[in-house]
């Protein structure tokens, strides 16, 4: 869905955002699209010389070190200021065959600890990392832009192991490149490999099973720690963002602050243990702290464990411009216990910025 570039002094603010209508799709999904994502495809990574031997039965027998995905071809942690930041926007991008959403389909209510009172009347307990001065979060079915850009990034630090070493969040913001956080990442593995599931759901994707995709490239700049910098891209081997949409990017001002413009989805692990995604709308931003290129966005948004990674974006105009990616929460204590901070911590900056425009760049 092409648009003109949207203006550029700040999001829609929530009341605004209120007052306008859903945009329905424009056109039919292309046929190759619709095969694309309705294709199951089992990607299987051979030792040389070796080949796949399909028994009686149709059963397909491994060879000895074969493996059951794709592995990093390359990574890079590049230095602080290193990228080229674009100096103002990226555009997000709808296909004309995605309807243009601003609020997900409910998919059940969210799930809450309930504590009791010595007269045994309920109270609904508030965990650390969840605050609750804005909309609750709401657990969502994912259909429609943007909501199909968001997924789950699996992480595996070999690529012999059944399972996954961690998972987080993450989010289209160009054809081939999904941007996360980047101490869920398998740095220092020579021997690993990553996948990403859009519009994951209880299991599966809601778009299909042609939604997960392997990464083969992955860059990104803090390693292991949680800073203005815990950012990070892959490169997948199918093109999803072409074929679902993606997100753009905006540097954030701290002229925003305190207007009700920010929405953040995720999959918190107290929320269908973080086997659906869940929304929140209408978060302000609170205080934001640069770090060089890197940017530590405050915010009282949802910052439960299975959030890291989960997209920080507004709308301007027809756009869905991300500010940063949630990466964990900080806990400040001031003097006599007066004038401390508890956010949550979006990262982004010029940092953000120029991972977006590398991955555009180097990843079509």
């Amino acid at each position: 869905m092409d648009s003109a570039p949207p203006d550029t002094s700040r999001p829609l603010a929530l009341d605004e955002v209120a007052r306008l209508a859903d945009q329905p799709a424009t056109e039919s999904q292309p046929e190759n699209v619709r095969r694309a994502l309705a294709t199951r495809r089992t990607m299987i990574t051979l030792p040389s010389s070796e080949h796949l031997l399909v028994e009686q039965g149709g059963s397909v027998a491994l060879p000895e070190g074969a493996f059951v995905g794709l592995p990093l071809e390359s990574t890079e942690l590049h230095e602080f200021g290193s990228l080229k930041a674009p100096k103002e926007l990226l555009s997000s991008y709808c296909p004309p065959w995605q309807p243009l959403l601003d609020y997900p389909r409910s998919a059940g209510e969210a799930s809450q600890t309930t504590l009791s009172r010595m007269n045994g009347s309920p109270v609904i307990g508030t965990a650390d990392g969840l605050y609750g001065e804005f909309a609750p979060r709401q657990a969502y079915y994912p259909t429609g832009f943007p909501f199909v850009c968001i997924g789950k990034v699996f992480s595996y630090s070999d690529v012999s192991l059944p399972t996954w070493d961690h998972a987080a969040v993450g989010f289209l913001v160009g054809p081939r490149t999904v941007m996360t956080v980047s101490h869920v990442l398998p740095w220092g593995s020579t021997n690993a490999k990553v996948q990403f599931a859009a519009g994951y759901y209880d299991g599966t994707s809601s778009v299909g099973p042609g939604a997960w995709s392997w990464a083969t490239s992955m860059h990104g700049y803090a390693g292991q720690s949680v800073t203005a910098h815990d950012m990070a891209i892959l490169r997948l081997s199918d093109p999803l963002g072409n074929w679902l949409g993606y997100f753009g990017s905006h540097p954030y001002d701290s002229a925003m602050q305190g207007g009700a413009y920010w929405n953040m989805a995720g999959y918190p692990s107290d929320i269908f243990s973080g086997e659906r995604p869940s929304w929140q709308g209408g978060i302000t931003v609170r205080d934001d702290d640069e770090d060089g290129d890197g940017q530590e966005i405050e915010h009282h948004g949802d910052g439960q464990p299975g959030a890291s990674g989960a997209p920080f974006w507004g709308r301007w105009d027809d756009h869905r411009l991300a500010i940063g990616t949630e990466t964990g929460y900080e806990k400040v204590s001031g003097p006599l216990g007066i004038g401390g901070e508890d956010n949550n911590i979006a990262a982004g900056g010029p940092a953000f910025g120029g991972l977006v425009q590398y991955g555009r760049d180097n990843w079509p």
